[in-house]
């Protein structure tokens, strides 16, 4: 069975976090590990986080980040962090609120297998999935992943979906340097991921995975001005990559 740890980047997640959840993950699967990135909180959520560590001193790893740098410095943090800490054969992250829970993201891991070293979960609306996403969240969603799969001329049907994993070698490769955009850093991944494997590998070491259930839970931490600024963003982001 492969070992795997899952980053979490949390800020201010005192009354999101469903630790029960994480509680059960934990006592339940022998492999899996969680490496806790508090983004410079300023509520109780570090305290909550030291209290799961002391529950589960050898599976939970806290880093404590005393300003707050935003979700793609706090997973650039957290992954490299994993590296220090243990030798895993998956690394990946998922959001604090578990929107996508933590079997969904083992299943999407089990697909990890062969050539495949880069799973990431998709949020497609079918008969029989339980996917619950507010509207203008998923219009907006649909038009940045139109955009973004056009950049990036593949056919990726949802690139921000916060369900990811990659295998130990590959995760050492796009996270060697830091993401130069904050909420766009998937984009950024899948740039890095074809750099690395080249254009015309993709499809045969990546694979995108329907979740069967995906939740909203709260509302987003992106202000709905950014929304106008990401086709810039996307532009920034494929010129910067074109010169690598």
């Amino acid at each position: 069975m492969k070992t795997n740890c899952v980053v979490v980047p949390c800020y201010n997640e005192e009354f999101r976090l469903p630790i029960k959840e994480f509680e059960k993950s934990l006592a339940e699967e022998n492999n899996l590990s969680f490496c806790f990135v508090n983004d410079g909180s300023t509520d109780q959520t570090l305290k909550i986080l030291n209290e799961l560590n002391q529950k589960f001193p050898d599976k939970v790893l806290v880093v404590d980040k005393k300003q707050n740098a935003g979700k793609a410095a706090a997973i650039f943090t957290g992954i490299n962090e994993a590296f220090k800490w243990k030798n895993f054969d998956i690394l990946g992250y998922l959001d604090a609120d578990l929107a996508t829970s933590v079997d969904e993201y083992c299943r999407i891991c089990s697909y990890m297998k062969g050539n495949i070293i880069f799973v990431f979960g998709s949020r497609v609306r079918r008969i029989g999935s339980q996917i619950k996403r507010k509207l203008h969240r998923h219009l907006i969603g649909r038009i940045f992943a139109t955009l973004s799969s056009s950049m990036l001329d593949l056919p990726v049907y949802d690139t921000q979906c916060g369900a990811k994993a990659f295998s130990n070698e590959i995760a050492k490769k796009i996270f060697t340097d830091p993401f130069i955009s904050n909420w766009s850093f998937d984009i950024e991944i899948f740039f890095k991921f074809m750099n690395i494997v080249g254009k015309e590998n993709v499809e045969k070491r990546a694979k995108e995975i329907p979740l069967e259930a995906w939740r909203d839970v709260g509302d987003s931490k992106v202000k709905f001005s950014y929304s106008l600024k990401l086709p810039f963003e996307l532009v920034r982001i494929k010129r910067y990559y074109k010169k690598k």
